[in-house]
């Protein structure tokens, strides 16, 4: 237990919460001004604002965040399956929680916070993961449980 949290705070965590945050005021700002502003449809918007902030997304989560040695190419293709995944899951969530009364700006906080839960252990564990980091592994790291201890 006190593994886990410890990883809660580590200093990835804590990265990964700053540029969230960084990218999350990029893409609200962006549907509000789209949807908001422009009255753009809520689809389209919400599309666009996605759109918007995912190579700062990716720049600042392979570099900053988890500061990955995996190969570019191979992390691009991870990270592209786990945006077309996170786009439906936005999409469904916005639009679903607008249709049932929830104000665009909530439904797409709810959404982001779904999102980020989720993509913090896949890109931990599985897009920006450095192949060296599975083969030198010491026990209790990310992706290895730590060892029974007999008492």
């Amino acid at each position: 237990m006190w593994n886990s949290a410890r990883r809660l705070s580590s200093a990835d965590t804590t990265r990964f919460l700053l540029v969230g945050g960084l990218c999350y005021s990029i893409d609200v700002g962006t549907l509000v001004l789209l949807h908001g502003v422009l009255h753009m449809p809520l689809t389209a918007a919400t599309s666009l604002a996605f759109v918007t902030v995912l190579a700062v997304n990716f720049s600042l989560n392979r570099s900053f965040v988890f500061r990955s040695g995996a190969m570019a190419r191979s992390a691009i293709v991870k990270y592209l399956v786990l945006v077309a995944l996170n786009y439906c899951a936005t999409l469904a969530t916005v639009t679903g929680l607008t249709a049932l009364g929830l104000a665009y700006v909530a439904a797409k906080t709810a959404s982001t916070i779904i999102n980020a839960v989720a993509n913090y252990g896949a890109f931990r564990w599985w897009v920006f993961r450095s192949p060296a980091a599975r083969k030198t592994r010491s026990p209790g790291t990310p992706g290895q449980p730590e060892p029974i201890r007999e008492s």
